[in-house]
């Protein structure tokens, strides 16, 4: 078993225990079909810096890259008592409304498990989806569709 494995059984222990959404071991992925990348660094010492991170279509498994930013932001804002941040779930346009809704929900609580796991209080941490009601690339095509489907972290 590898240690991401190993990391994904204990997260959703952790969650099991604490009420939140349980993390799906058997959606668990190596590194070679990593699912998500990380736009932007987010931590800078104390300071923490606003970012995306983006997702394969019909995906909200976090990648490598992910997850080692996500575990930044975490540190930082576990460093700064007053950091609060909103994450925000998109999707690209394709599939329903509620489809897209209950997705980027998804996206938005995989980012915000990884941080209570990482010892972010969860009244730090806010999430909501727009699903595909906010893009920020306009166009019917895949490289619109790849900058839509993201999560947003937001400083407060």
């Amino acid at each position: 078993m590898s240690l991401f494995e190993e990391f994904l059984i204990i997260a959703a222990i952790i969650c099991s225990f604490s009420g939140c959404t349980s993390v799906s071991v058997d959606r668990a992925v190596d590194a070679t079909t990593v699912s998500a990348v990380s736009e932007t660094q987010y931590v800078t010492a104390v300071a923490i810096e606003e970012g995306t991170i983006y997702f394969e279509y019909d995906k909200y498994d976090l990648g490598a890259s992910a997850i080692s930013e996500i575990r930044e932001l975490a540190n930082a804002m576990k460093a700064n008592s007053s950091a609060r941040i909103r994450i925000e779930g998109h999707c690209d346009e394709r599939g329903t409304r509620e489809y897209n809704l209950a997705l980027g929900e998804k996206r938005a609580n995989a980012v915000s498990e990884l941080l209570r796991v990482n010892g972010v209080a969860s009244s730090k941490i806010t999430t909501v989806s727009y699903g595909e009601e906010k893009p920020i690339a306009l166009g019917s095509n895949e490289a619109s569709w790849t900058k839509n489907r993201r999560a947003e972290i937001k400083v407060l």
